[in-house]
């Protein structure tokens, strides 16, 4: 027999080592992490409003009333102009550049740009067109 058994595994001290490396790396990629996310979660709602400009202009064509879209601050108020039905859109991480939107039967948009805040400097996006295929 032999006196000395080969061991097998990891010891304590070279897995608290990993351990503490590893959490040195996720302290230092958290904050990355977390700036793709809110990224990310701008990008989705600037779409959703993109898509709301849209929705809205077809629903005025097809209608045939005239409906206004208040942005302000995290929140898109629309109203339809026939019978003053209001709905409140909330988003969690766009901050808008108050503006009023007037969107016309004839699928018109006044004005055409709309602004969001991004660190505290007005950012403008075109509204987009139905008549056009926009990205």
């Amino acid at each position: 027999m032999s006196r000395f058994r080969k061991t097998r595994g990891f010891s304590l001290i070279e897995l608290m080592v990993v351990l503490a490396i590893m959490g040195v790396v996720m302290s230092l990629t958290g904050g990355l992490v977390f700036k793709a996310f809110e990224k990310n979660k701008r990008h989705v709602e600037l779409q959703r409003i993109k898509q709301t400009f849209k929705v809205y202009s077809y629903k005025s064509f097809y209608t045939g009333a005239n409906i206004k879209i208040k942005l302000r601050d995290n929140q898109a108020i629309i109203t339809n102009m026939v019978d003053d039905s209001t709905k409140i859109m909330m988003f969690d991480s766009l901050n808008f550049v108050s503006d009023t939107f007037s969107i016309s039967r004839k699928l018109t948009v006044v004005p055409n740009q709309f602004g969001i805040f991004i660190n505290e400097i007005p950012v403008f996006y075109p509204v987009p067109s139905v008549l056009k295929n926009e990205k």
